[in-house]
């Protein structure tokens, strides 16, 4: 054979070999996890979410509200930041219809204590429990 064709020859095999272990190591590098999704169809389930969480609760209040597109005040804000804090997102579900369960803790420090869950459909997309005497808002996990 030829030198040429050698040097040619060898090219080629070292391209392909680059190629393989370029395809490799995508398939290997670590991809973003979509977080797993809470789907709390029931009245049980969303009760018994919370309770695992620590939080004995009464009957809900349940109203409907629209996601907004932005929060802009400080408050907003640090409620966003919670959200994160906990691996939601709510600011994906902008400008859709929400559920808000509203339901008094029986086992919190003082009768004032409330816990919120927002579900677009079934899906839970926020939730905290605050103080409605003071507005102070924790994480509910």
């Amino acid at each position: 054979m030829k030198k040429g064709s050698q040097n040619t020859l060898r090219a080629a095999a070292a391209a392909v070999l680059l190629l393989i272990f370029g395809l490799l190591f995508s398939l290997a590098a670590k991809k973003p996890q979509k977080r797993d999704e809470i789907i709390l169809s029931t009245p049980q389930m969303r009760e018994a979410w919370l309770n695992l969480r620590g939080w004995r609760v009464g009957t809900p209040e349940v109203t409907e509200t629209c996601i907004p597109a932005a929060w802009e005040t400080d408050a907003g804000q640090r409620w966003l930041l919670l959200q994160a804090e906990q691996g939601f997102s709510p600011e994906s579900y902008a400008g859709k219809q929400a559920a808000r369960y509203l339901y008094p803790v029986l086992n919190a420090p003082n009768e004032w204590y409330m816990a919120e869950l927002l579900l677009c459909g079934d899906t839970l997309i926020a939730a905290s429990v605050y103080d409605a005497s003071t507005q102070v808002m924790q994480r509910v996990r």
